[in-house]
């Protein structure tokens, strides 16, 4: 059986939001005609807004995992880095979903490598650079990101095992690897 994104928690936020909504209704209906409108237009709004915006929240306090072990090794044979570890779920609630954010920084600064350069690279004519053909080689992101759906359906103390991979820049060079975990 696969779990729901809903917890209790977001169950029960979402009954009091409902509750509040209908019983501001039932207030606005003694009004006005003119006003009843834009007290039906306000109850709607902030209702919606309470209801979509405190989902997060509440992820954040009811869906909690760690990083466990995690790994790297990097493969010469295909330019790749694989990363394995273990995400562990210390809240009270399931998880839906969780997934492994890596982001790659090549040479990080350092007191070394203090110029311009690093802080800001200038475009130049990039405005028109539809007006160009020319293929720049020099156009390398000094940064990579991805994001891998490592975990579906944790329960609430337990752990699980995963394994990803992904392609390694070639020209990378003293690479800072920053990984975190974001569950829903």
């Amino acid at each position: 059986m696969t779990s729901s994104y809903f917890t209790i928690v977001h169950i029960l936020v979402l009954i009091v939001i409902f509750v509040l909504s209908m019983l501001f209704l039932f207030l606005s209906f003694k009004a006005d005609r003119k006003l009843f409108i834009s007290l039906l237009f306000t109850n709607v709004l902030v209702s919606t807004f309470l209801a979509v915006f405190l989902m997060p929240v509440l992820d954040k306090y009811t869906k909690k995992a760690v990083l466990e072990n995690v790994k790297h090794q990097r493969v010469l044979r295909n330019e790749s880095i694989v990363f394995n570890g273990t995400v562990k779920n210390i809240g009270k609630f399931k998880i839906s979903v969780c997934n492994f954010n890596v982001k790659l920084i090549n040479q990080a600064l350092s007191k070394n490598n203090m110029g311009g350069e690093s802080f800001f690279k200038s475009s130049g004519a990039s405005l028109f650079s539809w007006l160009f053909t020319e293929n720049n080689t020099n156009n390398k992101p000094n940064t990579v990101e991805y994001s891998f759906a490592v975990v579906k359906d944790l329960d609430a103390k337990k752990s699980e095992t995963f394994s990803v991979s992904m392609p390694y820049p070639t020209y990378f060079s003293h690479t800072t690897i920053i990984n975190k975990i974001s569950c829903y």
